[in-house]
């Protein structure tokens, strides 16, 4: 609805106005992404309509716009964060650059951590505030809770691994802590505003913010008053580009269609917080057991195989990770279509699996044809050893696709237990069935499990799936 912020009136219609292109969901939705032509009706009968072009989609579809906002922001971050650390390594020591990216790592470890909940929900909240004032207030109570968790994680960190530890020296100073602990906010606040974007049908905010914000680090890395030489370097590029990008993102939402402000809202701060505390720790949690598998499997490889068996799987598992960029962004941007218009979260659904089916050809016929190549290209015996993993991996992202589309709907429905179970029991399934599987398969394990796990929780999605898409 692009009305005025002081008059905007959002709610569960069925039709949201994006931008001039209005998009219908529910018994009357566009046709998606492979839903094909469409036809229109006149008195003397059915008339074929004219093929729909990808830009008309990209005009009228929003759940697909989103979409692809959101992979693409993967991929340029992806791009700047190479060309980051390779002007890094060129300019520094190997013990700085190390260094730096393990503190980097951290940053994002602690800020994530402290923001996944409060980011999703804000896809479940905003989009049905009733006024202006409780549109801000929501988001006001987002960025509270993301920027106070930031700041405890980064004290968290700054205190165990700086101090108590010793594992990141650079950490131990005053500038280095303070530099660390404000990092970690405005990552974790930048977070939620990205978020709040895919809320509001404008992923092109969030592409927009994340690209310059690891953009403007390749530059400020090489400035000479940045502390040269020093891990404080890398820490000062990274939080002050993660500030400034901040800015983009006041100066976007009051410029987008809404004409959102994102100044901070203190009246009505309290009955908001008690509405999404519920939603804030369930969010939370079906986030973080999405996203442990990533960061459990390589730890269990190395500790039941061994650290070159480790190598393979690694490099064979981000090789696979186009397949866990796919359906997630598409999923998410499903999450808010969802949440807007619970009505039509069955329309919203079926149209989300066939952007996902669509997405997904290409890349699935090149992994099974020609995955030995791309995996010579880590070194020669790399096909060897990962060739069926990688095989594995891609066919897991059938059934992967459909419990992404289902975990997206529960929580645009407020069925957030069931979310949390499906997650929860395909992350305990695939890391059980990996640490006993191991031994004996060697890295396939991991890919077995994997894909047996996703499987059943796609089985007890299709057996439920009328009672899902019911809200």
């Amino acid at each position: 609805m692009t009305v005025p912020e002081t008059s905007e009136t959002p709610g569960n219609t069925g039709t949201t106005d994006n931008g001039g292109a209005t998009e219908t969901t529910g018994a009357a939705q566009n046709p998606g992404f492979a839903g094909g032509a469409g036809v229109a009706a006149d008195p003397g009968g059915p008339v074929e309509a004219a093929p729909v072009s990808l830009r008309e989609r990209l005009a009228t579809d929003a759940m697909l716009r989103n979409s692809i906002a959101i992979m693409a922001t993967t991929v340029v971050t992806s791009v700047f964060g190479y060309v980051f650390w390779l002007v890094v390594a060129r300019t520094s020591t190997p013990a700085v650059s190390g260094a730096g990216a393990a503190a980097t790592s951290a940053l994002q470890a602690a800020a994530l951590f402290a923001a996944v909940g409060a980011a999703a929900a804000m896809v479940e909240w905003l989009p049905r505030s009733t006024s202006t004032a409780q549109w801000r207030s929501r988001l006001t109570v987002g960025v509270t809770v993301a920027a106070v968790g930031g700041l405890l994680g980064g004290v968290f960190v700054v205190a165990l691994l700086g101090y108590a530890l010793n594992t990141l020296p650079a950490l131990r100073g005053p500038v280095g802590g303070v530099l660390f602990c404000l990092g970690t906010v405005f990552f974790a606040v930048g977070t939620v505003y990205d978020y709040a974007a895919v809320a509001e049908r404008s992923g092109t905010m969030m592409l927009a913010r994340n690209a310059l914000f690891t953009a403007l680090r390749v530059p400020l890395v090489v400035l000479p008053w940045l502390l040269p030489g020093t891990g404080d370097q890398i820490l000062t590029a990274w939080t002050a580009a993660a500030g400034l990008s901040l800015l983009l993102a006041v100066v976007g939402f009051r410029r987008s269609a809404h004409g959102r402000s994102l100044r901070p809202a203190l009246p009505g701060f309290g009955l908001a917080l008690r509405e999404m505390r519920a939603s804030l720790l369930g969010q939370h949690l079906i986030t973080v057991a999405a996203m442990m598998g990533t960061y459990l499997l390589p730890i269990i490889v190395v500790a039941r195989v061994s650290p070159e068996a480790n190598a393979y799987f690694y490099a064979t598992w981000m090789l696979g990770a186009v397949f866990f960029m796919v359906s997630p962004a598409v999923s998410t941007s499903l999450f808010a279509a969802a949440a807007e218009d619970p009505a039509a979260v069955a329309g919203a659904a079926r149209r989300g699996l066939r952007i996902i089916g669509a997405l997904l050809v290409a890349p699935i016929l090149v992994y099974l044809l020609g995955g030995g190549l791309l995996l010579s290209l880590f070194g020669p015996e790399y096909p060897g050893q990962g060739r069926l993993l990688l095989v594995l991996l891609t066919l897991s992202a059938i059934p992967d696709a459909l419990t992404n589309v289902a975990v997206a709907v529960l929580r645009a429905t407020t069925r957030l237990r069931a979310a949390l179970w499906l997650n929860l029991s395909m992350l305990l399934a695939s890391l059980v069935a990996s640490w006993f599987l191991l031994p004996s398969l060697g890295i396939a394990a991991v890919g077995w499990s994997w894909l047996g796990a996703q499987t059943v929780g796609a089985l007890w999605v299709v057996v439920s799936w009328r009672r899902i898409t019911t809200p």
